[in-house]
């Protein structure tokens, strides 16, 4: 009888220890973290920003990416314009806009960016990159492209460009509309041991004459330019160069730079944003500093864009970052309210784990193709 009274209570020793134990490892055991919220693919790579005023503005990117705001900055949704990468943005209002782009592409929106329609007009390059376009009014604008600068003065129906690239490897990669009548041009279209490759346009982009003293040799590793007058202008790339006789002679005023494009308001204040860089300068470029965030997002900055001498907007790209087993390449927005003494962030992603997810189904909002 005694020892059946041992062998029980062993029995529920056991059993208590064994629930005691399992119970202990369930409450302990680790529970999966949820995944981390994975970035909306918005913008791959950002190439062109445009604000039309303090509410409106567009950020263009590869892959026909694009994104629109109406409030300045403090809220962004994605648009679609094609397969192909979107160079240049420009509008005229809030509704009425331009985009252009590799193989020649043209785009129209009658609706502030959320649908695009192909333009196909007489005179424009077919296949072709085209590199920025800028419209000073409903009429008249202006596209960049490999073979030069193409003009119309009734809204895009027709184009005009007398200025082209006759011998391979040579082209145009720079163009600065000061007014309605003059206008500057960065490339060589002639095959020469040292080319001139300024050239001025005093008729609103019609014909345009090459500049004596821009030589090669003398702009060395200059890609692009920007003019606030007719003879002031400065000149960007592995240097920072200012000229005030129209081009014909040039002053290094930084040397190395990484400079991909200028924004001037006037003779003295303006900017030059590449890399990691935002540059200012108050006095012409006597002096140059820089005023950009000390941030590791900041990888590459291509375009800048102010409406006033407070308000501002730099886009540019970040790095690319692996979450779990999907790549992400992500693309920022710099805004400044103060002058450029301060500025916010604010990072897009875009997803690039296969060729086929970056690429996505057809847009549908591209109309007109």
């Amino acid at each position: 009888m005694q020892l059946r009274r041992n062998i029980l209570l062993a029995l529920m020793i056991v059993l208590f220890v064994y629930f005691e134990i399992h119970s202990c490892s369930q409450d302990s055991a680790m529970k999966p973290e949820p995944p981390a919220e994975l970035p909306p693919s918005m913008l791959l790579n950002a190439t062109d920003i445009f604000f039309f005023d303090a509410g409106h503005g567009w950020v263009s990117g590869q892959l026909g990416t694009m994104i629109r705001t109406v409030d300045g900055g403090a809220t962004w949704e994605a648009a679609r314009v094609d397969n192909l990468d979107i160079r240049g943005i420009s509008f005229v209002d809030a509704d009425c806009g331009w985009a252009c782009g590799n193989d020649g592409k043209i785009y129209r929106t009658l609706d502030g960016g959320l649908t695009w329609d192909r333009r196909i007009f007489t005179g424009t390059p077919q296949m072709d990159d085209l590199f920025a376009v800028d419209f000073v009014s409903p009429d008249r604008g202006y596209l960049l492209g490999y073979s030069g600068v193409f003009v119309t003065a009734d809204g895009g129906i027709g184009w005009e460009n007398n200025w082209l690239a006759v011998v391979p490897y040579r082209g145009a990669w720079s163009m600065s509309i000061v007014d309605d009548n003059n206008g500057f041009l960065l490339g060589s279209h002639y095959m020469e041991t040292d080319p001139e490759i300024l050239h001025r346009s005093g008729d609103g982009g019609i014909t345009w004459h090459s500049v004596p003293g821009s030589n090669a040799s003398i702009l060395r590793g200059i890609a692009t330019i920007g003019f606030v007058s007719a003879e002031t202008g400065w000149a960007g790339g592995a240097a920072v160069m200012k000229t005030e006789d129209g081009g014909h002679t040039w002053t290094t005023q930084i040397e190395p730079a990484a400079v991909r494009e200028f924004f001037f308001f006037d003779e003295l204040e303006g900017y030059a944003v590449g890399k990691t860089s935002v540059l200012h300068t108050v006095d012409g470029g006597a002096t140059w500093i820089d005023v950009a965030p000390a941030d590791d997002r900041i990888v590459d900055l291509r375009s800048v864009h102010f409406i006033d001498r407070d308000r501002g907007w730099i886009a540019g790209r970040g790095a690319e970052e692996l979450i779990g087993e999907r790549v992400f390449q992500w693309s920022i927005v710099l805004a400044t309210a103060d002058g450029g003494a301060t500025w916010s962030i604010r990072p897009f992603a875009w997803e690039t784990t296969s060729l086929e997810t970056a690429l996505g189904e057809e847009p549908a909002i591209l109309q007109g193709l």
